[in-house]
Parts: C-alpha cells; structure tokens; sequence
C-alpha cells in the first residue's frame, strides 16, 4: 500500500470526484478504488489506513477532497473520533460512515455527530453501487451550496442593491448594499413588504404596470421612486425579473445625484441660453455704433466721430467684464465665515463711487454667515445699480429680517412686469449693462438664499434675501 507521502503526490484532475478512503482493512480499500475509479465521474480515491494518516493528508490537501468515507471501528470507534475532527475543521465537507460493523445505534450516533450519511458494507457489490450513488448525491450537494454561496458572496461585495422577493412581494434576502441604501438592517427587512422602500406612487406602478409586465416578458428596467427609512425620497434605477415561478429578483441603483445634476444642468443650459439671447443683442448695439461712425468717419473725415466710436468700444469692454465675472461666480467655491453685518456694509459703501447718494443703516449688531468675497461683490453690485437707476441723490437703506436682509432705495422702482426678466438676465440701460443682477443672482443661489424683487416703502426697489444663516 503507497504511503501517505506517495498518496500525496498523486495527481489530481480538477474535473471529477476525489475520494478519500479511511479503513484498516487494505483488501476493503483496494476493492473500493478499484470500484470507485471504474466510474468515470470519480477521478481519485486516496486510501489510508488510519485516523492520524486521514488527518495529516487533509491538512495539506482538503481542498482536493470532495468527500471523506470511513469505515467504523467498534473497539475504539475511530469513524466517528475521525468524523468529529474533519466536522470541527472542515465542517462542509461531506463524511459518509461505511462499516461492516454497525447497529442502529452507531448510525444514529453518526448521523447526530454530523455525518452525511451511514452504509453498512454488506458482501454484494450493491453496497459499492450505494456508495458511489451517496458520493455523487453528498458532493453533488456541496459543489451545489459552494456555487450558491459564492453567488451570494458576490451579491454582497456588490454596490448595486440587491433584493430576493416572494412570489407575495416579500423580502427574502437584502444584500448589505440595498440595505444600507434604505437605512434599515439586512435583518430588519426580511419578511416586511416591497412597498416599504417604494413611494407610494411606485407602489401603484408596481402593482398597475410593472409586475404584469415582468410576469408577461420576464422583466422591467425603468425608473422609480424609493423611500428610506426616514421617509426621504429617492431616484433609483430598478431591474426586474422572474428567478422561479411567481418569484423575483430585483436590482436597484441610487441615481437621485444624478438625476438632480441633470435637472441642474437642463436649468443652467435654460439660464444660459436666455443669457447669451440678451448677451448678443446688448452687444448688437454698440456694435452698430461703430459700424455707423466708421463709415460717417471715412466719408467726413472728422475725428469728433472717433468719441463716439471709443464711448461704444468702452460699452463692449463693461458688457465682457461683467460677462466674465458672471462665468466666475458659477465656478467658485464657497468659503463661509460669520460677518458682522453694520461694519461690512459700511466699508463696502466707502468703497464705491456714490456721488451725493445717501446710505441709511437700519440695524446695529446682526452678524450673518457667508462668503466675504462674494456677499461683497453683492452689495457693491446693488449699491451701483441703486445709484445708477436712481440718481445722484438717492438714499439707500439697508435692513433685516427674521430670516435675512434687503437693499432698497427711493428711485423710481422696477416695474412689476420686468422683475422676473430682470432675476433671470439683468436690467440694462444705455448706462448699464445689467449683468450685475445676474451676478447677485448667481451669489444668492450658491448660498442658497432666495432673492425677492419688491417696491420699497419709498416706491423705489427693495432686494429682499431670505433664507441667510443670521445671529443678534
């Protein structure tokens, strides 16, 4: 009989059965193998004649044995010492007990011990035939639940959420990911309804057009509206299908970040088309200025022409500057920081030319949170228009609210109809290009504020922020 060390370096082919033999008795092995290895689905049988030989040959090589047979020894019961050590170390291993020498008793004290099945040998080659049936049906079993549960290995290592459902539209099985998107344990949503982590509108969906559409074709890709667990909505994408009669297998994928990127972007592209429509046509203008004095110029020849040339010119350069000043504040990031309110707003009104306008303070210790640089641009933005629209006299006040702060004058006011265009594209004049409202604008939505055009008390133009992080 070879020796453990010559038995380990048999060969093994990585298709069929490999067996390994455990009997004292070398006639019985020798018959088994050349039994076993007749069958073409058995590759390998390894016989060893002791406990401690079984051990140290599967220590090294478990992995290439598909299945343990031991005989059982009722002098010492090794089989079932021997079954006791492979079920601590290699416990889904399959282990079938086949002895000569049995009772009712040692198959039951096997099977209780973990054994996969019990055969007693018998003297007809029925047995044998019992045996090769067991080997196949025990690792046939096991390559089965090996392959399951690499699958549901898989299945939790994913991102996607991944969810098993009842033929009921129960959950059977939540893989971490879909758990976690819903904020609830894998545990937790096992056996609750679908319609848990569905919004109600999608939960008619299902029920009205979905799930006839998977049990009519087999499946459903599209979009729905989920629910977590703290009654938040979300954008996912879902795919479903049938695995077995009347059961399903579904996968979702949160695309709420996406989805309102795109919504984002469809806005931006809008604003920016409306943009670039009033951009052109205040270019248009001064444009035709140029066209109209060059050709008056080469035919007079007088250079008080070339003033209003140079006057148009300028008008061009004011419109890019603000142009790009507008395309900075829609890339910059925020940088907040708590500004006391009284102090800031004075220093800004020092800094611009305002002529004979008045500035009229109507609060004294307000401290907001925002970006320096930008509330700054903000509020000398305002304070020109203010004094461009309303004159060299103008007084200016600035207050707050509950929830934010204005800016509003006594001039002549915004008319009603034209407050919306002048929020979405500015408010030009022949002294203005009116792209600084549209950088205010830009300022107040990176900070999330919300900016309202109204009358002032004065009947002049009130700039009214609400939503403004403010302390007292």
């Amino acid at each position: 009989m070879p020796s453990v060390e010559d038995i380990s370096t048999r060969r093994n082919l990585p298709i069929g059965i490999r067996v390994l033999h455990v009997d004292a008795d070398e006639a019985v092995l020798q018959a088994s193998r050349e039994s076993l290895e007749r069958e073409n689905d058995i590759d390998t049988v390894v016989p060893v004649t002791s406990n401690d030989d079984a051990i140290d040959y599967l220590s090294e090589h478990h992995a290439d044995i598909d299945c343990v047979v031991s005989d059982y020894d009722p002098e010492c019961g090794s089989g079932l010492k021997l079954l006791d050590t492979v079920r601590e170390r290699w416990p889904s291993l399959p282990f079938i007990v086949f002895t000569g020498s049995g009772s009712e008793d040692v198959a039951s004290r096997a099977m209780s011990s973990g054994a996969t099945n019990y055969l007693q040998k018998g003297t007809t080659d029925t047995r044998l035939l019992s045996l090769i049936s067991q080997i196949r049906q025990a690792v046939s079993h096991r390559r089965t639940e090996k392959e399951v549960h690499r699958g549901f290995r898989a299945i939790e290592m994913t991102n996607e959420g991944i969810a098993l459902l009842t033929n009921s539209f129960d959950f059977n099985y939540v893989n971490e990911a879909y758990a976690d998107l819903f904020g609830y344990d894998q545990e937790t949503l096992i056996g609750l309804g679908w319609a848990e982590t569905m919004s109600d509108e999608s939960v008619e969906r299902l029920r009205s057009d979905i799930v006839p559409t998977v049990d009519s074709e087999g499946e459903w890709t599209g979009e729905v509206t989920g629910q977590n667990h703290d009654g938040n909505t979300l954008t996912l994408t879902l795919s479903i299908s049938t695995i077995a009669e009347n059961e399903y297998v579904c996968a979702v994928r949160d695309v709420t970040e996406r989805k309102e990127r795109e919504e984002e972007l469809i806005q931006e592209n809008e604003r920016l088309d409306k943009f670039a429509s009033k951009v052109s046509h205040d270019l248009r203008s001064p444009l035709s200025i140029i066209y109209g004095y060059l050709n008056v110029a080469r035919k007079t020849g007088k250079e008080e022409h070339f003033d209003e040339i140079e006057a148009a010119a300028d008008r061009i350069e004011a419109i890019i500057t603000d142009l790009l000043e507008v395309a900075r504040e829609g890339q910059k990031e925020l940088d907040r920081e708590v500004i006391h309110l009284h102090d800031f707003v004075e220093h800004i009104w020092d800094g611009i030319e305002s002529g004979e306008a008045t500035l009229y303070l109507t609060f004294s210790d307000v401290r907001i949170v925002a970006d320096h640089g930008r509330l700054t641009e903000l509020f000398a933005n305002l304070f020109r228009n203010a004094v461009e629209h309303g004159g060299n006299d103008v007084a200016i006040s600035v207050g707050t609210t509950d929830n934010g702060f204005y800016i509003e004058d006594d001039g002549s006011g915004i008319p009603e109809e034209q407050r919306q265009s002048i929020v979405e594209s500015g408010y030009s004049t022949a002294d203005s290009t009116g792209l600084g409202l549209s950088i205010v604008q830009e300022i107040a939505d990176s900070h999330g504020w919300k900016m309202h055009v109204e009358d002032s008390d004065e009947g002049g133009a009130r700039f009214r922020f609400s939503g403004v992080e403010c302390t007292r």
